[in-house]
């Protein structure tokens, strides 16, 4: 009897994560820095890379390989995406012109989780190496 609702457990167990996938095409990550004279938007989803270097300016669009998604997803996997409008940036430079002011939206469903401003080149830990994952993809397209 054990033995029969562990087995029971281990299949429902293995049904309720096969159901939970994440829908890959409904995930749309961007990244906006910006300062009195310069603007940077870079927008990412599953089929391509868009980058706008100002404002009004024109998108430059590539394709995302699939292997810089897979990469993007597997770094977003590690992010509390639900927590991110609660995290507080680590420094200030922003206030002063020290640095660009940056933000990480993402948009999943329709629903859309944004951060507060923050550093650019210094984001909160715990979307770092989100924001690093997605300026590197942008510079290895560029």
């Amino acid at each position: 009897m054990k033995h029969l609702f562990l087995i029971l457990s281990l299949v429902f167990v293995d049904n309720s994560c096969t159901q939970s996938k994440i829908n890959q095409d409904a995930i749309t990550l961007e990244y906006t820095t910006q300062t009195r004279g310069a603007y940077k938007c870079i927008v990412i989803n599953k089929k391509q890379v868009s980058t706008v270097n100002k404002h009004g300016a024109k998108p430059d669009i590539k394709t995302c390989s699939e292997t810089d998604w897979n990469q993007l997803m597997k770094t977003l996997k590690t992010v509390d995406v639900k927590n991110i409008p609660n995290l507080k940036a680590p420094s200030e430079d922003r206030f002063f012109d020290g640095a660009a002011i940056a933000n990480l939206k993402i948009t999943y469903n329709g629903k859309v989780y944004e951060s507060q401003s923050f550093d650019h080149g210094n984001p909160p830990k715990q979307i770092a190496a989100l924001v690093k994952e997605m300026l590197s993809i942008t510079k290895n397209i560029e």
